[in-house]
């Protein structure tokens, strides 16, 4: 009795993304993707939860209806004159985790990007990329830095107390063959 107790509280406390969610990921891994190898960059905020989008207009004192194409405006204009040289999430790599309080299953997902910035070089950057589920719909959020991670939690505090893993950003000589 006892060992069937510890495993159905095992499998209750176990963080679990089915096949299906999975599948899902992976399809909106895809379509941003293909967003970012369009050179759409401004379309990531389709990406986006609504409820991290509504915490970002009030945050900076936007309105709702006008926030995804002010923040869409800004990253197109930030990376103008970049071009992408390499994008990529690595599924295989993900790892499966929940909130501290065990109602939500998330995954992190190691992301690599390469870009040539003019006059300056190219740059190798290593993120993750948060894939949270909200109202049965998977979104994708960058997680490298300390502001986006507050923004995350203050749209979702069930958020608090995880560790994210830092994102690492280096310049690379153009001649090196290694991949991201």
């Amino acid at each position: 009795m006892i060992g069937w107790t510890i495993a159905v509280l095992a499998s209750v406390s176990a963080p679990s993304i089915g096949a299906a969610d999975r599948a899902a990921i992976a399809a909106r891994i895809a379509d941003f993707d293909a967003m970012m190898r369009q050179g759409r960059i401004a379309d990531s905020i389709d990406f986006l939860p609504p409820r991290l989008l509504r915490m970002i207009a009030q945050r900076f004192g936007v309105p709702d209806a006008d926030v995804k194409a002010m923040i869409g405006a800004q990253m197109a204009d930030a990376v103008a004159d970049v071009r992408f040289l390499s994008f990529g999430m690595d599924m295989q790599a993900a790892r499966v985790a929940a909130t501290p309080d065990r109602q939500r299953a998330y995954m992190l997902i190691p992301t690599h990007s390469m870009i040539a910035v003019p006059d300056v070089g190219t740059l190798r950057s290593q993120t993750s990329t948060l894939a949270l589920q909200d109202d049965g719909l998977w979104y994708l959020v960058r997680i490298d830095s300390t502001q986006q991670v507050a923004l995350l939690r203050a749209a979702y505090p069930e958020f608090t107390g995880i560790d994210f893993p830092s994102g690492s950003s280096t310049m690379v000589d153009d001649t090196d063959p290694t991949p991201p």
